[in-house]
Formats: structure tokens, sequence, C-alpha cells
């Protein structure tokens, strides 16, 4: 017992000693709190190092710029502050027993060779950047800086414009975003730029370019301009989007990404294959001959022999490398990605029809669909600049963008009329395989030139262009089984027969778009009755000429009726039109001349600012088609000339205050595909081309409060107003008893919409959030079904209001970021929601198609492990959020037809679901 007392003294006596000696370590340290900022700027330089006596103890600067260290022994130091490109600074310092706190301001590094002075600029990668340039900018914009892409959970430019307010994205058939949507205007709204220049679409039916087909590692930033000025082109209703490609550093940089991955849907099941080494990139009228009568041996059997395999790994590259030669006169940046990627869907699908009685929808046939995707996406640039001198720069750009895609496709197909009288589970099924095999290639060339000129009172900018665009879709092919179900005289259910389908078409398609632009722009700035002035005028032409082919040749089973044995080699056919089709109105040339110039004026007066011109724009746009002569439409024709003014005011009436009001007149240009009399039925419903399509024209009034409390932090409230003449809508129409998908114009239609932007940083966290409202009206004329008082089947018109196609009214972005310098973490989890919207206009009465409103949770993770080499972690997709689509009526006529779904008061349409992907790897940065 004794010694048990001893015992617990002695621990005790530990114990007040221990606490009595930290006490007193503690009393004789002391923290140093501060900030680093660029002196010019005032931007926070978050990764700054600040060191104390050579590495005894240091601190690095956080998102915000500030920075802590702890537990420093009283006395004298001398500390470093040093950031990349900016001069280091030391001072020497006094830790008393009282907190000290100091602000750090680091100069940009000048160094002179020669007549060459080279001034280390901003770095354009970083968020500082990018909120400066927002508050600078003469037109409303939002920017997302490279380091936000880099942590970022996307891997593809179309994922990361997400992220921006105001957009919203629209999914391909593998779940990746594709498309942008910009303030609720659909994609066909909005144009595309690559570092300030627009590139042509690879697209067969469409102007505006996929954002997936651009790897994201890439990019210096993304700029969205929500506002245009004289000297920007002016066929964008929504927005514009600017990639800004890497660019030639001030010194000897590497960049190197190395990551493996795989798509959770592969763990669930096989991924559908088939051998795409047999296609043949032209059909055999392309590869012999108009001549040339094909026979059966030209289509090899290859690529409809399915097979089930596992998927392999996603694999991730991305290497870039950067100096300056001669002085630093001469720079240039090499860059590399390739992206291998496994992706897919499972997917529901029902056709609908419309009840005579009571105009709502009913099942027509029900598709169970299985997409496995191989994507192999590819990107170099090299940027490359001469500095003549400080008032001369010549920059020569080259890039080329690929994307590959190897598609297969399952499909049992139900039919819910077609010997349907037993009941649910019977009547004909049929499945079908689809193989797909889809290149699209970008290749731009641009020569650039800047000369300030009268001591840089005048500056001249002029630009040669070359790009070229193509998408070849070489033999798609379908290869279809009938079969059914009945139920015999015991009640048994009986499967019939697996028929061979009696029609195999392979249908080749591919297509060109070719532009030569040049652009001139010659600035001038002046002081005139006490104000500073800006005069600035310019020109563009761009010539483009679009081909497109499209050749599809039927074979017929030979003998018709062949039961299916499991084996494609193991069956015949006949081929039924040797010359294929080159009359079809897909082989069509299309030319496009645009002529454009402006004049505007920018004058500044005190915190005011205005800028006003007109821009000019002559569309000279003509086709031909190989349609029969008696195909109305075939040859076409469109001259006209816009007339385009702008106004654009912007009051700074407070310290990193600005209220911005604009004023623009804008149009959208008719797709080349659009115009084209052709008929094909490829995707959910046939599709018919429209020659008579009229441009959109839409007038744009946008009101923008913006505060930048700090150089990273930002509170944004916009508003905005859009009149659209003759928007251009996909729409269902009534063709006999078939629907049909077709463009059309749609009287006016009114967009308004309001936009908040937060952005947060406190220390080593951040948040950014963003919520748009958005709210456009369109009327149109519709059918509605019913049986009237009398008892008979009749329908009338209607008109219906409804948003534009394409439009939600509620999205929003919630990002938490996490970064500590010390630890080398970077952590972000992003949240997107995007409310529903209609993906489908049709012809009847409350009968468009809805996509459902929807969330996606994403996630990435950094870790530095080594000076320059950091791990890294991305998951896409956390909750598994699917694709689900409705007509908003319920289905009264045959609910019980998919009685595995839930009945409601809307319809189901379609549900695919993507599953989540993985990304791991390794980042390494000299």
């Amino acid at each position: 017992m004794v010694t048990q007392v001893m015992t617990l003294k002695s621990v005790i006596t530990v114990i007040f000693l221990t606490f009595l000696l930290n006490s007193t370590s503690f009393a004789q340290t002391q923290t140093l709190r501060g900030a680093v900022f660029n002196a010019e700027s005032g931007e926070p330089l978050t990764g700054a190092t600040v060191i104390l006596d050579e590495n005894s103890y240091y601190g690095v600067a956080g998102l915000d710029g500030t920075f802590i260290i702890r537990n420093i022994p009283l006395g004298t130091y001398e500390v470093a502050v040093s950031y990349i490109s900016f001069e280091t600074h030391r001072q020497t310092i006094t830790i008393g027993t009282e907190p000290l706190r100091l602000e750090f301001r680091l100069s940009p590094s000048v160094s002179e060779l020669g007549e060459l002075t080279v001034i280390a600029t901003r770095d354009l990668r970083n968020e500082e950047s990018a909120r400066a340039t927002e508050r600078n900018a003469d037109l409303i914009l939002n920017i997302v800086d490279a380091r936000s892409i880099d942590i970022s959970p996307d891997a593809t430019v179309a994922n990361v414009v997400q992220r921006v307010s105001g957009v919203s994205i629209e999914r391909s058939s593998s779940g990746d975003g594709q498309h942008a949507i910009v303030r609720g205007m659909d994609k066909r709204y909005n144009y595309t730029l690559v570092n300030g220049i627009k590139i042509p679409s690879p697209e067969v039916k469409n102007r505006y370019v996929p954002l997936d087909i651009f790897p994201s590692s890439l990019l210096d930033r993304l700029v969205v301009s929500k506002t245009l000025t004289p000297d920007m082109e002016g066929d964008a209703v929504g927005g514009v989007i600017d990639m800004r490609m890497r660019n030639a550093p001030d010194r000897f940089t590497v960049n190197a990404d190395i990551g493996i991955g795989y798509s959770q849907l592969y763990f669930n099941r096989d991924r559908l294959s088939f051998n795409s080494g047999v296609v043949s990139t032209e059909s055999p009228h392309e590869a012999n001959g108009t001549d040339y009568r094909a026979t059966i041996d030209d289509f090899p059997l290859g690529n409809i022999d399915f097979r089930n395999t596992q998927a392999p790994v996603n694999r991730n590259f991305t290497l870039a490398v950067g100096n300056r030669f001669l002085d630093n006169r001469i720079g240039f940046l090499l860059a590399g990605s390739y992206q291998q990627s496994y992706r897919g869907a499972n997917s529901l699908f029902f056709e609908m029809d419309v009840d005579r009685e009571d105009n709502n929808p009913f099942y027509d046939t029900v598709e169970d669909r299985q997409i496995s995707t191989e994507q192999s996406r590819g990107g170099i640039h090299l940027k490359t600049d001469l500095r003549i001198d400080n008032n001369n720069i010549i920059e020569w750009y080259n890039a080329g963008i690929v994307l590959e895609e190897k598609m297969a496709r399952a499909v049992v197909d139900t039919n819910l009329r077609i010997g349907r009288s037993q009941g649910p589970g019977t009547g004909r099924i049929s499945e079908s395989f689809r193989s797909r095999q889809q290149t699209q290639q970008i290749y731009n060339s641009t020569l650039q030139g800047t000369h300030n000129l009268l001591n840089n009172d005048m500056r001249v900018n002029w630009s040669g262009v070359y790009s070229l665009a193509t998408n070849d879709d070489p033999d798609m092919v379908d290869l279809k089984l009938i079969t059914g179900a009945r139920i015999n005289s015991d009640g048994e259910l009986i499967q019939e027969p697996v028929l061979l389908d009696r029609d195999l078409r392979r249908r080749w398609t591919n297509n060109s778009d070719q532009d030569l632009a040049g652009y001139l722009d010659i600035s001038y700035v002046t002081d005139l009755f006490n104000l500073n002035w800006e005069f600035k005028i310019g020109s563009m032409y761009r010539h483009k000429t679009r081909e497109n082919t499209f050749n599809s040749y039927l074979l017929r089973a030979s003998p018709i009726t062949q039961q299916w044995t499991g084996d494609i080699n193991n069956h015949s056919w006949q081929l039924f039109n040797p010359g294929g089709t080159p009359t079809d109105p897909l082989n069509y040339e299309s030319e496009e001349d645009i002529f454009a110039y402006y004049a505007m004026t920018k004058v500044n007066f005190r915190d005011l600012q205005v800028i006003g011109g007109v821009r000019i724009e002559n569309t000279d746009f003509s086709w031909e088609s190989s349609a029969p002569p008696q195909i109305s439409g075939r040859v076409g024709n469109r001259n006209y000339r816009d007339i385009l003014p702008s106004i654009h005011v912007k009051y700074s009436f407070l310290q990193n205050t600005n209220l911005r009001a604009s004023y623009f007149e804008s149009i959208s240009r008719p797709n080349f595909f659009e115009v084209i009399p052709y008929s094909i039925n490829e995707d959910d419903f046939r599709e018919r081309g429209n020659p008579f399509l009229e441009r959109t024209q839409a007038r744009n009034f946008d009101l923008r409060f913006e505060y930048f409390p700090s150089a990273v932090d930002q509170i944004m409230i916009a508003g905005f107003i859009k009149e659209i003449k003759n928007p251009i809508e996909a729409a269902l129409i009534l063709d006999g008893q078939a629907f049909i998908l077709q463009p059309n114009n749609f009287g006016t239609a009114n967009n308004l919409g309001v936009e908040v932007d937060v952005t947060k940083y406190i220390r080593n966290f951040g948040l950014r959030a963003f919520y748009t409202f958005t709210d456009s009206r369109i009327t149109t004329v519709k059918t509605f079904r019913f049986r009237d008082a009398n008892g008979n089947l009749t329908s009338e018109s209607r008109d219906q209001t409804r948003p534009l196609q394409g439009q939600s009214k509620h999205i929003s972005n919630l990002s938490l970021l996490y970064k500590n310098g010390l630890s080398g973490t970077d952590a972000q989890l992003s949240a997107v929601y995007t409310g529903r919207r209609i993906i489908s206009v049709s012809p009847y009465f409350d009968n468009d198609i809805w996509q459902r409103s929807f969330w996606q949770l994403d996630f990435s993770i950094e870790q530095r492990i080594l000076p320059g080499i950091r791990a890294y972690a991305k998951i896409n997709n956390i909750l598994n959020t699917p694709m689900r689509a409705d007509v908003l009526r319920p289905n009264t006529a045959n609910p019980q037809e998919a009685s595995y779904i839930d009945v409601s008061e809307t319809t189901l349409v379609r549900e695919d679901f993507f599953q989540q992907t993985y990304l791991f790897g390794i980042k390494y940065t000299l």
C-alpha cells in the first residue's frame, strides 16, 4: 500500500514538473504572424516562403497570403521572404515577449539584357491573377486559373467550365461533360476560342466545339465572357469560352503527370468490345472511285463480332517543357497530353406516343441498353515567341487535338404493341449490337504580332490563322436479332427462336471544316479634354469550307430466314446497293465568307469608364448537296449583314468595387448540317434537316456588381435580360405516324436571370460558391388530342409557354478547398446542382421531355511527398448520379407495361447510370 502511494506521488510530481518546464518553455517562445503580397498589384503570394536563420524556422503563405510561425525562441533573426520570379526580401527582426505581425511586399525580378529589359510578369496561372483580370477587364467575364484546374477533379475542359457561374454542361452518352450551356442558352448560342481565335468544329452536325476533346492539363486559364465588345466576333448570345493555352515560361520548366484509374461500372459488369482493327476508314466508294461496284468482300465481319472482356485500367500522361534562349529573346513551351479511359452507361429508354383520348404519353417500346466506350484523348501544343525588343513581339502557336471513341452498344428492345395481346412479358423482342469508331481532330496554327508605336501610344495587333477540324465515323453497323415470347396452351412462357434480322446497314460518314482567317486591330491612346481616350478600329476575314460525305450500304440476309447461331461467321448476306448512296443529301459542300469590321472608343473619366462602338458583320453562306434535283433545298445561299452596336459602362465608385452595365446586340447562325435536306435514323428519333432556317438575333442587357475585398476574395451579383428573335430549337414534329426531330425557328423568346458568385479564403481554407437563377419564356403552337363532347377523337391547336430548350431555372456550384503549404496538402470537394431542363421539344401540348434536376459530387486531393513531387487522387460522380428524363404528364394508358419503375405524375423516358471513376497519380515539377 505504501509502495502504491509513493508511486502515485512520483507520477504526480513528474506531471507537475513537466507542465512547469513546458510552461517555462512556452513563456520563452513567441509566434510570428504576417502576410506576403505583390508590391505592384497587391495580390497575395500564395506559397511564398518565410524563413528565419536559414531554415531554423519557416512558414508558407496560405491562400490569402498570410502565414504563421509558432514557438520561435526569443531573440534576433534574419528573415528571408522568397517567391518564384520575385526579388527575395531580407531583413532583421527581433522576437520579443509580445506577438509580432509583419507584412512583406515583394517586387517582380528585373534583368537587363542589352537593349531588352525582361521583367518578371504576373503569373497568369494563379487565382490572384485571375481575380485581377476580372476586376480590371473591360467586359463581364469569369476566369478559372490553371492552378484551380490542376487541383480540381476535372480532366477535360468540358468538366472545368461547369465551375463557372451561370454555366451548366450537357453530358455525352458515357456521362462525360461535352457541351456548355451559358446563362440558360443552349450550346448553339456560344462559341469557343483558342488563345482568342475562333476554331472550327469537328462535329458533323454543329458549329460549336465539343469541349470534351480538350485535355484540361494544357490550359493556362479558362475565360468565359458573358458580354461582347465590338472587337469580338458577334455570334454569341450566351457567352464566349476562351481556352488560353500554356505560354512560354520565363525560366526552364518541366511538368510531368502520370496516372492510372478505373471506372466503377466495370467492377459490376463486363465491357462489350469489337475488333476495330478491321474497320476501313474509307467506304468502298471513297477507296476505289465513284464508279466502283462494291462486293460482299468489302465488308469484314470483325467489327460485328462482339466479345465481353474485362476493361483495362484508365491511363493519363502529361508532359510540358519550356525555356527561353538567346538572352531571353526566344521562348518556347511544348506540351503533350494523353488520356485513355474506359467509360460507359447502363440505360433504359422508352419510345413514346401520345394518347388520342387525353393527350397523355404512353409507352410504345422499351430499350434496355448497355454502352461501353473506350476514349483516347490526346493533345500537343507548341507556343514560341520572339521578343524583338520591348515594343515588338512575334508569337507562333500550333496545336493538334484528337479524340477517338470506340463505342459498343447492346440493346434489348421490347415492343409494347406488337404481339402483346397476352400481356406483359410477351410480344416481339429484338436485340441489337452496334459498333462505332469515331475520330475527331482539330489542328490550329496561328501567327501573331504585337507592335507598340509612337512612344507606346499606338498598338497594332495582327493574326494569320489556319485551322482544320475533321471527323471520321467509318463503318457504323447495327446487328439486329429478332425473337419474341408467348404463352402456350399450358400457360407456360415460351421463347421464340432467335432470328437474324433481314437488313444489315454499314454506314460511313466524315466531314472536314477548314478556316483561313486574318485579323487586324489598331488602337491609339491619347488625352483629349482632360480625359484619357482609346480609339480602336479593326477588321477580320474568314473563308470557311466544309465538306461532308455519307455512304450507306444495305446488306440483306441470304437466305432471308436464318436462325442465329451465336457466331457471326456462320451467317451470310447479299449486297443490295453496291454503288452506295452517292445521291444522299448528306454528301454536300458548303462555303462561308465572313467579313467584319468595327470601330470603338474607350474613355476614362476618374472612376468612370465607358466603351462604345459598333461591329458590322457580312455573311455569305452557300451550300450544294448531291441530292436529286427535285429535292427542295439541295442548293441554297444566304447573304445578310448585321449591324451590332454595344455600350459598356464600368463605375469604380469605391476601392476594389465595380458596377458594370452593358448592352450589346448579337446573332447566332444556323449549323451547316441543319440546312441540308437530309434524313437519318441513328439515335433516339429520326432526324431531318430544314433548308429554311434563319439566323437568330438577340438584344442583351447586363448589370453586375463586383466587390474584391482582397486579391483572391470576391462577391459578384449580376442580372441579365435577353430578347431573342427566331431562336432555333430541335423539335419533334409529326410526319404521318412517326415523330421526326427537326430544327426550327420559334418566334421570339425572352431570357432573364440573376447570378451570385462568392469566393472567400481564410488561411488554409477556401469556399467558392455560385447560384444562378434563369427564367426564359417562349410561346409556340402545340397540338392537343382529346375526345370531344360527341365522343369523336379530335385535336386542336393550343399555345404553350415554356422555357428555352436546355435552360435550367436553378444551377449552383459549391467547392470547399483546403491548402496547407507546410504539409503540402491540397484538397477540393465540389458539388454541382443543375435544375430540370427541356432536352427535347414535343409537337404535343405539355409533352416536352425534361431532364430531371440532379447533384454531382466530385473530390480531389494532392499531397507533396518530396520537393517537386506530388501524389494525387481524383474521384468523379461520387453519388452515382443518373441522368433521368421525363414527360411531365402521367401515363394513364399502359403504365403496367413498365411495372418495374415508379408510377407518378410524370412518365419516365430515359434513365442512364454511369457509376464513379477513380484516378490516382504522381506529378513532377521542376
